[in-house]
C-alpha cells in the first residue's frame, strides 16, 4: 500500500524497469518501499546503488548500518523500516527482541566494537539532535582515525535515512 500512484513491477519501462529487474534478482520481488522510489527514475537507481554498496560491505559494517537503521527508524516511528530492519538484526546478525528493546532504550549497549559505537552515537546526535554537535564530538571522531570525509559521509548517510524513513511514513508504504 502506498498513497501515491507507484509504478508496479508489470507496468515498468526504462530505467525502472531494469533497476527493478535487479531487485528482483537480489531480493525475489520489489519491495514497497523501493517502489515508491520509482516515481523519480534516478531517485530510484541513486537508492538501489546504495543499497547494493550496503550489502557488499564486511559484515561488522552491515551489522553497524543496520543497527543505525533501525536506531533513527524507531525514533522517526517508520514502522516499515523497522520491521524490516528488526527481522535482518535478529535474522542475519543473532540479536533478540529483548536486545532490541534496550538498545532503543540505551543505544550504547548496541552489540558494536567500541569504535562503530562512537559512530552509532554520533550519527544518532546528526539524525535526532543536529543542533548538539559540536566540535568535541568531531576531535573524538578523527581521534578513531576517521577523516572528515567519512564523518560527513556517515551523517549524509545518517541524513538519507531520516528523509527516507520521513517519506515511507508519510506516504503510508506497506508490503
Amino acid at each position: 500500500m502506498c498513497l501515491l500512484n507507484i509504478v508496479e513491477e508489470n507496468d515498468a519501462t526504462g530505467v525502472v524497469k531494469a533497476t527493478y529487474d535487479e531487485i528482483k534478482g537480489m531480493f525475489g520481488a520489489v519491495p514497497a518501499g523501493l517502489k515508491m522510489w520509482s516515481l523519480l527514475p534516478d531517485g530510484l537507481q541513486h537508492h538501489w546503488e546504495g543499497i547494493k554498496t550496503s550489502f557488499a560491505k564486511d559484515m561488522e559494517t552491515q551489522k553497524f548500518e543496520t543497527v543505525l537503521r533501525y536506531l533513527v527508524s524507531e525514533a522517526k516511528e517508520c514502522e516499515y523500516c523497522l520491521g524490516f530492519n528488526a527481522g535482518m538484526l535478529i535474522n542475519n546478525f543473532g540479536m533478540t527482541h529483548d536486545e532490541l528493546i534496550t538498545m532503543v532504550k540505551d543505544p550504547s549497549t548496541a552489540p558494536l566494537d567500541e569504535k562503530y559505537k562512537a559512530l552509532l552515537l554520533f550519527a544518532l546526535k546528526v539524525a535526532n539532535k543536529p543542533t548538539a554537535v559540536n566540535s568535541t564530538d568531531i576531535d573524538e571522531l578523527r581521534a578513531l582515525n576517521m577523516s572528515d570525509k567519512a564523518i560527513f559521509e556517515l551523517s549524509y548517510m545518517t541524513s538519507y535515512l531520516v528523509m527516507s524513513d520521513a517519506l515511507l511514513t508519510a506516504f503510508k508504504v506497506q508490503d
